[in-house]
């Protein structure tokens, strides 16, 4: 696993880590709205086993995840449950949740 302590890092490990096999079918647009100090705005096209990465805002996502950058990394180190920060309204998801809890495996970081 590589080393990321911020969310640029893990931003620049996400297309080395992406799985194109794991993406097989998807089609669409994930939209991170990721608050904190160091915190950003992303949004990853997913499009025939192939991934984009732009900072910002897209029009029109599939779905949108939101959540502390603090959280957002703890997912990623297996520190972290999406589930229950869900249920403690410490992450959000609005839109697709298919294409969100299949996102989390489109990536081995």
């Amino acid at each position: 696993m590589a080393a990321f302590s911020n969310l640029d890092e893990l931003m620049q490990l996400y297309p080395n880590a992406f799985n194109p096999q794991a993406a097989k079918g998807m089609d669409g647009v994930v939209q991170l709205d990721i608050s904190g100090e160091k915190g950003g705005t992303y949004f990853l096209e997913i499009s025939d086993q192939s991934l984009s990465i732009h900072e910002g805002t897209h029009e029109d996502p599939s779905v949108t995840i939101s959540t502390t950058d603090e959280h957002w990394l703890d997912i990623h180190r297996g520190d972290a449950n999406p589930m229950s920060l869900m249920m403690r309204g410490e992450l959000s998801i609005s839109g697709s949740m298919s294409m969100a809890t299949k996102f989390q495996d489109m990536f081995d970081v």
